[in-house]
Order: C-alpha cells, then structure tokens, then sequence
C-alpha cells in the first residue's frame, strides 16, 4: 500500500511542477506583454495585469504543492 501513495504523491508533485511553471511561464508572458505594449487600451492593460497576478498566485501555489508532494515522497 505504501509504494502506491509513493508513486502517486511522485505523481501529483511531477505534474503540479508541471502545470506551476507553465502557469508561470505564463505569468511572465502577460507581464512581458504589460510592460512593451506600446497602444493598448486600459481594458488590455487591466486584463493582462490581472492574468500575470493570477498566473502567478497560482503558478506559486502549485509549484509549492508540488515540491511538498516530492519531498514527503522522498522522507515518507
């Protein structure tokens, strides 16, 4: 039973890892396209400030929950 919640805590934290830094990736993206739009309207600027705020939130929180997921594999 032990070597199946290991594989599947292995599991989770691989793919919240993985979803983090694209949501991350993301994030940096729509802060890139904030900072070097030139003639936007203040819609486009709000819309992609509030994707690169929630991009990041969330890009950090599972980047978090996936790095628990890897170490209580890793002690457990």
């Amino acid at each position: 039973m032990e070597e199946m919640n290991a594989k599947t805590l292995l599991i989770v934290g691989i793919v919240c890892l993985v979803i983090g830094v694209l949501s991350l990736l993301i994030a940096v993206f729509c802060r890139f396209a904030y900072y070097h739009t030139l003639d936007g309207s203040s819609e486009l600027y709000a819309s992609l400030h509030r994707r690169m705020i929630v991009f990041g939130v969330v890009g950090l929180a599972l980047a978090v929950i996936g790095a628990v997921c890897l170490i209580v594999r890793s002690r457990g």
